[in-house]
Parts: C-alpha cells; sequence; structure tokens
C-alpha cells in the first residue's frame, strides 16, 4: 500500500478536509466564528400640529323645480382641490369627477340631470355622492350626500334626500 504522501493530490485532499471539519462545512459551527457588531443613529422629528381641516358644515339643497342639486361644504379655508365620486354597485366610489366646482371657505358642487356623475349613474337611485375637500398641507375632508333621480316625463330631477359629514 502506497503511502498518503506519494498519492498525486493527497496533500490537498487532506487540507481540504481538514479545512472542512474547522469551519463545519458552513454550517452554524462556520458562521458562528464570524461576528458583526455596527451602531446606527436615527432621529424622528415630528411636527407639533396635526392638520385640523374639517367641515363644519354640509348641506344638499335644491332649486324650485329640483332640477338642480347643489352640495355645499363650509369650513374654515378653503381647498386647494374638491372632487366628487358616486357610490358603486361593488361598495367602492369612483371615478372622481370636478366638473361644476366651486372653490371657497364655502365650496360647492353643482348637478343637474346632465352632469357627468349622474349620467354614469343613471341606473342607481338613490345615488349617494361623496365630496372630498384637499387642503394646502395634504390633509382631506369628506361628506356626502344621497339624491334621487327622476328622468320620466321630461321631469330631470335631481332632489336631495340626506347628507353626512
Amino acid at each position: 500500500m502506497p503511502r498518503l504522501g506519494n498519492i498525486p493530490g493527497a496533500g490537498l485532499a487532506v487540507g481540504a478536509f481538514a479545512l472542512t471539519v474547522l469551519l463545519g462545512a458552513g454550517t452554524g459551527t462556520a458562521s458562528a466564528l464570524w461576528q458583526q457588531s455596527a451602531t446606527a443613529t436615527m432621529a424622528v422629528t415630528a411636527s407639533g400640529t396635526w392638520p385640523t381641516q374639517s367641515f363644519s358644515g354640509f348641506t344638499c339643497t335644491n332649486d324650485s323645480p329640483r332640477q338642480t342639486a347643489t352640495l355645499s361644504a363650509v369650513g374654515s379655508t378653503a381647498p386647494t382641490a374638491l372632487s366628487y365620486a358616486a357610490l358603486q354597485s361593488n361598495g367602492t366610489y369612483g371615478p372622481a369627477y370636478t366638473e361644476s366646482v366651486s372653490l371657497g371657505t364655502t365650496s360647492t358642487v353643482t348637478l343637474t340631470i346632465a352632469s357627468k356623475i349622474v349620467v354614469a349613474n343613471r341606473t342607481t337611485t338613490p345615488l349617494t355622492i361623496r365630496v372630498t375637500a384637499t387642503y394646502a398641507d395634504q390633509s382631506q375632508a369628506t361628506a356626502s350626500a344621497t339624491v334621487s333621480l327622476e328622468q320620466g316625463n321630461n321631469s330631470n330631477k335631481v332632489t336631495c334626500l340626506s347628507t353626512t359629514f
């Protein structure tokens, strides 16, 4: 039987075997030999004031023949944007509309039977409409109104039923 030293590559094999045993073949033993330590510093600064924009009042009113419904949202400051969306049959609101909107401390949405949101939802009556005001600090306030739609006999009525805010 030849000696281990006389076999070609035997020294390399013995070295690899010894290294494998010492390091534990890359398992927990090998990873336990390595230790990492680090320090991290994080600073957080929060604003002392929270956005307080909200509606102090929300109404839905009709003109005399009930062909126009005006949704009015009253707040302490004027919003930068006002949009509204109809409640869909799946329980979500959408899409958002922005036509016939007036911005101010009293912001309004004017709806008629020809309004895009009414045309898109003519088969839904009563129709729930959510109004969302967005303010300069990106806070939002919402309110909703329920209106009924009457389209037969050229009545074209959009009648306010209730509001919530």
